[in-house]
């Protein structure tokens, strides 16, 4: 196979000299001069004078916004300046790989991230070729390639305990329990997780509980649990201090929210990240949560142009299926019965297909509800004042939040 071929093929899926080509084109560029610089173990072979030229011409080509830029840039520098390809320009790389996993370009990232890992020596630095696999592992998950991830987590796992890497062994179960929770499998991953909370807290490893909690939440948001959901999320926020990671657990609350009927505090978690989340897969979960809250208000126009925004974009297979989810479930609301049938369908089909099977399952069981009782889902609707005491200070929180995102943009 042509190395970097997803490259390639996404470059052939795009306007020629538009703004996103010209930013692959140039990640394309960088990672070719990398693999050049790698066979010949220098950066100043004669026979790569020509091609540095043209990888600095193609970064400056790069909108001056275009975070990819900046860190395509560092790698050039690290690379040119050194020589060759050391474990500096690796992690420059790394930098690289995940500003396209937030830009939601799981493929790319997925590409550069095992670059990063055929070139990495686990004897000579293990803690950089235990963080590309992870990156892999996260970012082929993401991109629903199951095989590619449960490959590179085992790669890593193996490093970690190798070397005796407490801190990488967790984040790795983590990271296999993530997708035991992404394929429907909430026993297994509770088993990983549960484990992963009880050890992370007595060696204080406070990033990775903070992981484990969260995904742990999920669980128990899935299994009913309601205020535990909340509970455990809001501890996993208050132990990380890394953006993306609470950007991902607030999003996750204002999901909660939604369960407990809570739809204004919920708005208010999903508004915030819509609006300032790095990731765009955060953002477009935020615009996904934000587009079920309007059917079950009943807010029919909004809830269209929510659905019609998430439908231009390249949304991963999970988001995917809960988005057909959703759309059937609206449709169902406001009385059009065909519309939720064709989501419905679509939605079980690509659930079976991706290997998530909670989302099929409910989207098999609402089918068959619109096919039964064509009749619209009545909105939860909590009795006034109504608040679990549990989850009064998260409450408190969100608001405390939103109205430093008002200030702040003011």
């Amino acid at each position: 196979m042509i190395r970097h071929q997803v490259y390639f093929d996404t470059l052939g899926s795009m306007k020629e000299d538009s703004a996103s080509w010209r930013s692959v084109f140039a990640g394309l560029s960088v990672l070719r001069l990398v693999d050049s610089y790698t066979e010949s173990g220098s950066s100043i072979d004669p026979a790569s004078w020509a091609l540095l030229h043209s990888v600095r011409s193609a970064i400056e080509d790069v909108s001056d916004g275009d975070p990819v830029r900046g860190v395509l840039t560092t790698v050039l520098e690290e690379a040119t300046k050194r020589a060759a390809i050391d474990d500096v320009v690796c992690w420059s790389l790394l930098a690289y790989g995940r500003a396209l996993d937030y830009e939601a370009s799981w493929s790319l990232a997925t590409d550069v991230f095992s670059t990063v890992a055929k070139i990495a020596r686990p004897e000579k630095n293990a803690p950089l070729a235990i963080e590309a696999n992870v990156a892999i592992g996260g970012a082929a998950r993401r991109n629903g390639d199951w095989e590619t991830s449960a490959r590179a987590y085992s790669q890593a796992a193996f490093i970690a305990d190798t070397v005796g890497d407490r801190y990488g062994i967790l984040t790795v179960q983590v990271g296999i329990a993530n997708t035991y929770l992404a394929k429907g499998n909430l026993p297994q991953a509770q088993s990983i997780l549960d484990d992963v909370v009880v050890q992370s807290r007595e060696e204080r490893m406070s990033e990775v509980q903070a992981k484990a909690l969260h995904s742990r939440s999920v669980i128990s948001g899935l299994k009913g649990e309601k205020a535990e959901a909340v509970r455990l999320a809001y501890e996993a926020l208050s132990l990380t201090s890394t953006p993306t990671d609470r950007d991902l657990i607030l999003e996750d609350i204002g999901g909660m929210f939604t369960l407990l009927g809570m739809y204004d505090t919920a708005r208010d978690a999903h508004l915030i990240i819509a609006n300032t989340a790095q990731m765009k897969m955060t953002r477009w979960s935020a615009t996904l949560n934000l587009m079920e809250l309007a059917s079950l208000d009943g807010q029919e126009e909004v809830f269209d142009s929510y659905a019609r925004d998430l439908a231009r974009e390249p949304l991963n297979p999970w988001l995917r299926c809960h988005y057909l989810l959703f759309l059937g479930e609206g449709f169902a609301r406001f009385g059009r019965y065909d519309s939720a049938e064709d989501a419905l369908r679509e939605a079980s089909a690509l659930a079976e297909a991706n290997q998530i099977h909670q989302i099929a399952f409910k989207a098999q069981s609402a089918l068959e509800t619109v096919r039964a009782t064509p009749l619209a889902t009545p909105t939860f609707s909590p009795p006034t004042g109504w608040v679990p005491e549990e989850v009064g200070d998260v409450i408190r929180g969100i608001s405390d939040l939103r109205k430093a995102v008002v200030a702040a943009s003011r």
